[in-house]
């Protein structure tokens, strides 16, 4: 099913629907924490930093395992791995949802980690093998929804079900969507053979869990406890020089764990360079706008997650127009609008205030939301569309690891800029230093989008293999 004669959107789209599900299923849980953790805290007696370990223990898990998603889906099938992902991932839920203790809780959370690390790489590598490419940006747009839905849903749900029942039901509500993600899979993915044959990069293998999950546990020191603690310094040097043996030894073998020489395909790094600069912005979007609503508008957690349904629904309109540009315009055509209302958005976020109407701050919104769609699926394809797919399931996991290492460093460092803002605002009130720090690093934002907008210039119309 990899080329235009062999399409056929009955088969095809069942199969697409099966791989987001499983894919929401996992995304969903990188973000219900946020709203769940004082629960959590207050439910065991614990304090912030040891509960924060369920975020950071679920981060560092699926750092660890993603490297390795490609061998397993090679060796042993892709629908293979990945229903067995799905059953785990299932299981390490109800787990959690009955865990007596923090400790155990956190244990449930790195078996979450480690089994759902496999899912996007093996789903997204398993669609390019679905999809021809002709019909890729209109069909891959659904594999976008869950990162659409996930850090929208995901806390106003978690929020939901933590006021009218208990923290333990933001673990169960995965039960159901396991059930059917795994009927689905049974259904309806096709058979992908398994190469018997495949062997696994040991030296690679022993590298990778000393260099990604250390270097992103040290910017989250670093972020939490500043740039100049000596484990922050500590724990990213090492992270630092175990990733450069990783690169050296993936750059030399025959049959690496990640394939990065894809980087010396030119139109593959401009599509992830854009996908990182992209997501800077989203996330920085995605932190930035409900800590303002909540810190300076003084709306609940809630009306907080309602405000931000808007976004979702113009990200999804987004994505879907701009999979129909790409598949008949090329990449330039859907990323460049997308990033010129991503630069509007932001705007009108850097002159915002607690007077402003509500129309005002829906309309910054949702244009937020219509640029996401039109740029962060369409980039991804632009990228993965210039390797060669015997490539392509050793690629997928390589723009998955580095997009954990990049929201990491995004949401560290605009964390850290926005403290620094509000700390040179001491002039001003506590309100007028908050909004000034907000606007300031809205406006650093805009910097971001403007250099994606400049670099999209550049890309090639059609990526050709």
């Amino acid at each position: 099913m990899n080329n235009t004669s062999d399409f056929n959107l009955k088969k095809v789209l069942p199969a697409v629907l099966t791989i987001a599900i499983g894919m929401l299923l996992v995304m969903m849980d990188t973000t219900i924490m946020n709203v769940t953790l004082p629960h959590i805290q207050t439910a065991f007696h614990q304090n912030l930093s040891n509960s924060q370990w369920l975020i950071t223990a679920y981060t560092l898990a699926m750092a660890t395992v993603i490297p390795f998603a490609g061998f397993l889906g090679d060796r042993f099938s892709d629908k293979r791995i990945f229903a067995l992902a799905i059953i785990f991932f299932t299981i390490a839920s109800l787990l959690a949802a009955n865990a007596h203790s923090l400790q155990s809780l956190i244990i449930w959370r790195i078996a979450q980690g480690l089994t759902g690390g496999v899912v996007a790489p093996i789903g997204i590598g398993m669609s390019f093998k679905v999809i021809p490419m002709e019909k890729r940006g209109s069909m891959m747009g659904i594999l976008g929804l869950p990162m659409l839905l996930a850090p929208t849903i995901g806390p106003a749900l978690s929020g939901f079900l933590v006021k009218y029942f208990n923290w333990s039901t933001v673990f169960l509500i995965n039960l159901p969507v396991g059930i059917l993600a795994l009927i689905f899979i049974l259904l309806f993915l096709p058979n992908f053979p398994a190469n018997k044959a495949s062997k696994i990069d040991l030296k690679g293998a022993l590298l990778s869990p000393f260099a990604f999950p250390i270097l992103i546990y040290g910017v989250h020191i670093g972020a939490d406890k500043g740039w100049s603690n000596p484990s922050a310094i500590a724990f990213m040097s090492v992270g630092l020089l175990m990733l450069l043996l990783f690169i050296l030894v993936e750059l030399r073998v025959e049959n690496p764990l990640l394939h990065l020489r894809a980087f010396t395909i030119p139109e593959f790094t401009k599509g992830i360079s854009l996908m990182w600069l992209n997501q800077i912005v989203v996330f920085g979007a995605m932190l930035l706008v409900p800590l303002y609503l909540q810190n300076i508008v003084g709306l609940s957690s809630v009306n907080t997650g309602l405000m931000m349904v808007p976004q979702a629904i113009a990200s999804f309109l987004g994505m879907t127009i701009g999979g129909r540009v790409f598949d008949k315009f090329g990449t330039k055509a859907a990323v460049l609008p997308g990033f010129t209302l991503g630069g509007i958005s932001l705007i009108l976020f850097a002159q915002i205030s607690p007077h402003s109407s509500l129309t005002f701050t829906l309309c910054a919104i949702i244009l937020l939301g219509l640029s996401q769609g039109l740029v962060n699926m369409q980039v991804n394809n632009h990228a993965l569309q210039a390797v060669p797919m015997k490539n392509i399931s050793r690629v997928t996991p390589l723009t998955n690891e580095m997009m954990q290492v990049v929201n990491s460093f995004a949401i560290a460092f605009l964390t850290a800029f926005l403290s620094s803002q509000i700390k040179n605002q001491s002039s001003l009130s506590p309100l007028q230093a908050n909004l000034t720090a907000f606007h300031h690093t809205f406006w650093l934002l805009l910097i971001f989008v403007s250099v994606g907008f400049i670099s999209s210039l550049f890309l090639r119309k059609k990526v050709k293999v």
